[in-house]
């Protein structure tokens, strides 16, 4: 860490080390700059991120280039432990301000826009739509003031709880810190169906189409498509609502996504499809000259909307599925589906991890360290790659204790003495520990049942993973150990019920996108003859049965026979995922709770100055 006088300025600090940012204030969103000591590499990007401390005292860097990894803290006045930053907690939501019903201008102009745009009079009275004025912030050519503005009301159980306001230039703004809620979900009356579009206006013209009910998210699609191999996934701010409405939705039988035909429509879409599950979604598309819903209307009708509607197709996830030419081309046209990095240089020579919804088993020894090499690739995966998981285990109950060695991991640092620690090295401060729970909060959620007398079944499992899926957008669920799930076979051989049952799983994996982590035992394995060395578990060593190989999808056994970790890949479904039978071993730091390759002289997780975000 660098330290300076307390008179010293922030950026003359940071100007020293070759950084400079186009802001110094504080704030928990990092900004990027480019990287003082590998210039960005070959692409100049920039790859170094920095965060403000708390009063623009100090700050924090990391780069993110795999061949630099350049991290350090500077901070102004007397040197402490680390300069700790914060998470973003939940704002408090606020009631819209009321609008005089003088203020709200229903005119022959209001009418004329929609009627431009094929949209009844009725209809945006039946939508409670309005003219009014706003303050616009600038946005492209024109400058930030205030305007004419139509006003789109959101209820939810009769009340506005928000409102969506666009320009004649169509600048956009909403109430601040509103309830996060669907646009036109008062009209959803019953569980047969719900079609999901993009905006205020394509509701309108769906229901001018004769289907009322019809919501949108009041953010929309992302603002640009990402390219396939960016790490980071949408924020879950866009995607709030559906926790606000989750029994409502929950119920719903078939969803219709009638999302914008260009790359942000194609990323929500796909994205609603993995947190409503696959299973209840149903493709619409567009003429091939009309982008939207409104744009049909205008174009070619009522009847082309309500057509386009019920000839959507079911997201294809079981079934016959129709082979022809198009669909093979549209295939081969994708990239193959993005894989995950381990954060360990040599692990990630002979294993990549699969990124959308796989079965993943996970054996080895007890005390081979199972559960722990889990929870560190759980916190690379959580760091780097924004996973998020939802954890059954009750092995490391209490919970608490679970997310202290999580955030052991994350800081770097033991949170008490232990084993490995050295008299005079610096453990986990107050501030560490509650700045990772706070870090942790929206990332990692646990399962604990109730019930002192039986354990909880595969099926109540589940259930709730696919309740985290639809209301907080998991992407991993870990059962960490598979015997301490009560197994109801009910006449079943074991073989026969764990086949069943790990079908269950992967059919909860595909249809949410969500990789599925299961750590198993093996069965009581053969003592070594003298002299000769413990036999790691292989795949048909699983105690239970041989679906475990036959039904994962990639396989790992993690074994320990001395002090160096051998992590063995038995099973890779497909080649991108690295080669079958490929052995590493690595290194396990007690003081950290990190691996590293035994290689390696420097931490491959990097994790020593977290980011309040990544």
């Amino acid at each position: 860490m660098i330290s300076a006088a307390p008179d010293t300025r922030l950026a003359d600090l940071l100007a020293e080390q070759g950084i400079r940012l186009k802001s110094y204030r504080e704030g928990p969103q990092p900004q990027r700059a480019r990287c003082p000591k590998c210039d960005g590499g070959r692409d100049k990007e920039d790859s170094l991120v920095v965060t403000i401390d708390i009063g623009s005292k100090g700050a924090v860097w990391h780069c993110h280039r795999g061949k630099c990894g350049w991290t350090d803290a500077a901070i102004i006045g007397e040197p402490r432990e680390r300069v700790v930053k914060f998470a973003r907690r939940p704002t408090p939501v606020r009631p819209p301000p009321e609008i005089p019903q003088a203020e709200q201008q229903r005119t022959d102009r209001l009418y004329d826009f929609f009627r431009s745009r094929g949209i009844s009079r009725g209809t945006v009275d039946k939508f409670g739509c309005f003219l009014t004025t706003r303050f616009f912030d600038r946005k492209g050519e024109h400058h930030q003031g205030i305007y004419p503005a139509i006003a789109f009301p959101y209820r939810f159980n009769g009340e506005v709880v928000n409102r969506k306001y666009r320009s004649p230039h169509k600048q956009l703004a909403q109430e601040k810190d509103p309830l996060h809620t669907l646009f036109n979900i008062d009209a959803v009356m019953d569980d047969d169906h719900v079609v999901w579009c993009e905006g205020e206006i394509d509701c309108m013209a769906i229901d001018e189409a004769g289907w009322p009910q019809v919501v949108s998210l009041k953010d929309g699609a992302p603002a640009e498509a990402r390219k396939e191999d960016d790490p980071r996934r949408e924020s879950d701010r866009r995607y709030q609502a559906l926790a606000t409405h989750a029994e409502r939705l929950e119920k719903i039988q078939k969803f219709y996504l009638a999302c914008d035909m260009d790359g942000p429509g194609l990323i929500l879409r796909e994205e609603l499809a993995r947190r409503l599950g696959r299973n209840r979604c149903w493709i619409v598309n567009w003429p091939d000259d009309c982008k939207d819903a409104n744009e049909v209307l205008m174009k070619h009708g009522v009847d082309a909307v309500s057509t386009a509607i019920m000839e959507a197709k079911p997201y294809p996830i079981e079934g016959i599925q129709e082979v022809n030419g198009d669909s093979l081309d549209a295939y081969l046209e994708r990239e193959a589906p993005r894989t995950l990095t381990t954060g360990i240089s040599s692990l990630d020579q002979i294993l990549k991890l699969p990124s959308e919804g796989r079965l993943i088993i996970v054996t080895g020894m007890p005390n081979a360290g199972k559960s722990q090499f889990l929870m560190a690739l759980m916190m690379h995966l959580i760091y780097r790659e924004d996973r998020r998981f939802l954890v059954f285990s009750p092995e490391m109950q209490p919970w608490e204790e679970f997310c202290v060695q999580c955030a052991q991991i994350l800081i770097g640092k033991p949170p008490r003495r232990s084993a490995g620690w050295v008299e005079g090295d610096p453990l986990m401060s107050r501030e560490e520990r509650r700045a990772a729970g706070d870090w942790l909060q929206e990332r990692l959620r646990f399962l604990a049942s109730d019930s002192e007398d039986v354990a909880p079944t595969l099926e109540w499992i589940l259930e709730r993973g696919t309740e985290a899926a639809l209301r907080l957008g998991i992407t991993d669920l870990v059962i960490d150990p598979w015997n301490e799930i009560e197994h109801q076979r009910n006449g079943m051989t074991e073989t026969d019920y764990t086949g069943r049952a790990l079908q269950k799983g992967k059919a909860f994996a595909y249809r949410h996108g969500c990789n599925l982590w299961i750590a198993v035992h093996p069965t009581k394995m053969r003592p070594p003859s003298p002299g000769e060395e413990i036999k790691a578990p292989g795949a048909y060593d699983i105690n239970g049965s041989a679906n475990f190989a036959n039904k994962s999808d990639l396989g790992l056994t993690i074994h320990t026979p001395h002090d160096v970790t051998q992590v063995l890949l038995w099973k890779s479904r497909f080649r991108r995922w690295g080669r079958k039978n490929s052995t590493v071993d690595l290194n396990f730091s007690f003081v950290t709770g990190r691996y590293r390759s035994s290689d390696d002289a420097v931490q491959e997780f990097g994790l020593d100055a977290w980011d309040a975000s990544p």
